[in-house]
């Protein structure tokens, strides 16, 4: 080897080892980009005498020199483009989303893989009660001109599993399975609970042919279906509601690598390059309604899950909502559209006041979400209205 390709191989190798070392002190963005999914912080090492004579120190010094290690984005990503391409993998976390893959890059969360099959079983009497309860709010809101409407959102992989590895059900089918939310479905009808059954209406949907109801690289309701949802809603809630939502018109319809929501699942997979894998999926741009000036628009309480980022999106998109809120899983209080999130405490709250303002209150919960019966928010409402 001449002498000028081993100098250029030695300092190819010390500028790799320099570019690691400097990215430890300064983590500036190179290769890779920023990693997507949560992230769980690694504290610094204590070095105290106890620390350092146990081990512990090093331990934890060793623990955060593999969370800040140099170009670590890029190692992360080159592992994951390895475990995917060759293996048709997701690499497994042990805190956070994980994914099973599918044929033709079909991505799901395995929580619902694994609740397709082995559904929890929540008490009977614990329902009912939550039923009860719900009828009682839904019956106090329209005493107070603002109706309420419970959307049911489903499973991608009930609506998909043909999609999902067999290996991954553990030799049962989600077909064979009664979830929760099937088992309770009359209660609901029984109780008169106003509610929208997208499980049941999806499955409608793709045995009428439709397509895209969710998408590959997403977990969510795809933004083409949701706008289907939402049509759905505005004929639901349009008799009731002292201000009308204005018809969702649709501009275009792009066709296009999924992207937001559409892809939030390829995204936590976090590919070198996840292009080659991102396959084009509709997309609905909507005109921004301009004849129902701001004032007049209504304005709807949202208690929800993450299906409901969706709906809200596409709404406010096309202009058709007033600014109002939003309680993500009846925890966190969100100002809409802009997403800004206050301290608001959701228990202390005046709901009488706050409610007057309101033309309407939807909770929307995923069919996997059932046992969580509105985490609370039918209970607190039920006490504290008359």
């Amino acid at each position: 080897m001449h002498r000028s390709t081993q100098l250029t191989l030695a300092a190819l190798f010390l500028g790799v080892l320099w570019l690691v070392g400097l990215q430890v002190l300064w983590p500036f963005s190179l290769l890779g980009g920023r990693l997507k999914g949560a992230v769980a912080e690694t504290p610094a090492p204590a070095w105290d005498f106890a620390s350092l004579r146990s081990g512990e120190a090093l331990r934890a010094a060793s623990t955060w020199y593999d969370a800040h290690v140099g170009l670590r984005n890029f190692w992360v990503r080159l592992d994951n483009e390895v475990t995917y391409v060759l293996f048709r993998e997701a690499t497994e976390h042990k805190t956070g989303t994980n994914l099973v893959v599918g044929k033709h890059d079909w991505l799901f969360e395995r929580q619902y893989v694994k609740h397709a099959v082995t559904p929890g079983r929540p008490e009977d009497a614990r329902v009912r009660e939550a039923i009860r309860h719900m009828r009682s709010v839904q019956d106090k809101l329209a005493r107070r001109g603002i109706p309420f409407l419970l959307l049911v959102a489903p499973s991608k992989v009930e609506v998909y599993s043909e999609h999902v590895p067999a290996a991954a059900f553990g030799g049962r089918l989600p077909g064979q399975i009664t979830t929760n939310y099937e088992r309770y479905r009359s209660e609901f009808n029984a109780a008169g609970i106003n509610f929208y059954d997208g499980p049941r209406i999806f499955l409608e949907w793709k045995q009428a042919g439709q397509r895209n109801l969710f998408a590959r690289a997403g977990s969510h309701w795809s933004y083409v279906s949701a706008l289907q949802v939402l049509r759905d809603v505005r004929d639901r809630l349009n008799p009731q509601m002292r201000h009308l939502l204005p018809p969702l018109v649709l501009e275009k319809q792009l066709s296009l690598p999924a992207r937001l929501i559409d892809a939030d699942l390829l995204n936590l997979l976090n590919l070198l390059f996840d292009f080659p894998f991102n396959h084009d999926q509709p997309f609905p741009v909507l005109v921004r309604q301009k004849d129902v000036p701001s004032g007049q628009l209504p304005r709807i309480l949202w208690v929800h899950d993450s299906f409901g980022w969706p709906l809200i999106e596409l709404l406010y998109n096309a202009n058709a909502l007033q600014p109002a809120e939003s309680l993500y899983y009846f925890q966190n209080f969100y100002r809409i559209p802009e997403g800004t999130r206050t301290s608001a405490d959701l228990h202390r709250l005046d709901w009488e006041a706050f409610l007057q303002k309101h033309d309407a209150v939807v909770m929307v919960w995923t069919e996997i979400a059932f046992e969580g019966l509105g985490w609370g928010f039918f209970e607190t409402l039920d006490a504290q209205l008359k």
